[in-house]
């Protein structure tokens, strides 16, 4: 008895296995998956000739496909804390629904005048978003 009880539960993990990775190559299915808690974000530094943060007074992210301009900062202060850094978000967890490719462009201005421009091609799983392409170091010349 002890031996068929064994074999049951070895034959049930085994076929839930197999339900799992069939449904990991459904990309439609998400309602199974088992994702992490973290929260990625994708971000680009972007610098002077001596590697120096750029303080960057205005920053937008478009979405080429539909024109929109994404949400970037949550506050003032984040947009602050990019200036400081260097380092300004293109886009995150949550950004876009699931199973989703999308192009972005970024644009960054100092007084008025456009300084930096760069595409990225982004990626969403069912769980995270995913760099696809593009640079994540920039450097202002």
């Amino acid at each position: 008895m002890k031996h068929i009880s064994k074999l049951a539960f070895l034959l049930l993990l085994s076929l839930s296995i197999l339900q799992v990775a069939c449904n990991g190559d459904d990309s439609s299915e998400c309602g199974e998956r088992f994702c992490t808690l973290e929260l990625r974000s994708i971000t680009v530094f972007i610098q002077d000739a001596d590697g120096n943060p750029v303080a960057l007074d205005a920053y937008e992210v478009i979405n080429l496909e539909n024109g929109e301009n994404l949400p970037t900062f949550s506050s003032d202060a984040d947009f602050e804390a990019a200036q400081q850094t260097g380092v300004y978000p293109i886009a995150g967890d949550g950004t876009f629904p699931v199973n989703q490719e999308a192009e972005l462009q970024i644009r960054g201005f100092i007084n008025d005048v456009e300084v930096i421009t760069s595409n990225y091609m982004v990626a969403t799983d069912c769980c995270h978003i995913n760099l696809v392409s593009g640079a994540t170091e920039l450097i202002l010349e």
